[in-house]
């Protein structure tokens, strides 16, 4: 098919394909509501987001928000495209589940009290685990935790 068809309409046909893929969207601090707990999103150090295969973003003031969200499954798992955290270390800005570090520590208080924050290297999730007595975890980890914890 791709053959028969003019250059123009591959290039087109291709944006239109890119263009389709769900893209995280920004958090409005101080204005978005968290998708679990209805809470205005606050605090830029602890937003998060799920984007649907269909590109809606559900926004969230904590990363146990979210756990609890997928946990409860008030959206089904094959209906989530992708999970974003944002960085401690870097206020405000999403970054995708993979490859991040998660910290629980009871000295770095998150906005929902179960002390969650994301990082992207294990370095740094080591010392902010060894300076605020908290411990690194898996996403699978937090999704435990959550459950144990608060559900």
């Amino acid at each position: 098919m791709i053959k028969s068809m003019n250059p123009i309409s591959v290039v087109l046909l291709a944006i239109l394909v890119i263009s389709c893929e769900p893209t995280v969207q920004a958090i409005n601090y101080g204005q978005d509501g968290c998708s679990y707990c209805r809470m205005t999103i606050v605090e830029d150090l602890y937003g998060s987001e799920i984007l649907t295969t269909k590109g809606k973003a559900h926004k969230f003031d904590s990363i146990e928000c979210l756990a609890a969200f997928v946990i409860k499954g008030d959206l089904p798992k094959e209906k989530i495209h992708s999970l974003y955290f944002t960085d401690f270390e870097d206020a405000g800005n999403l970054y995708p589940l993979q490859g991040l570090i998660f910290v629980q520590a009871k000295k770095l208080k998150s906005p929902m009290g179960l002390n969650l924050s994301a990082f992207r290297t294990q370095k740094t999730a080591d010392d902010v685990a060894l300076l605020y007595f908290g411990e690194t975890m898996t996403w699978e980890q937090v999704q435990t935790y959550v459950e144990s914890a608060w559900l």
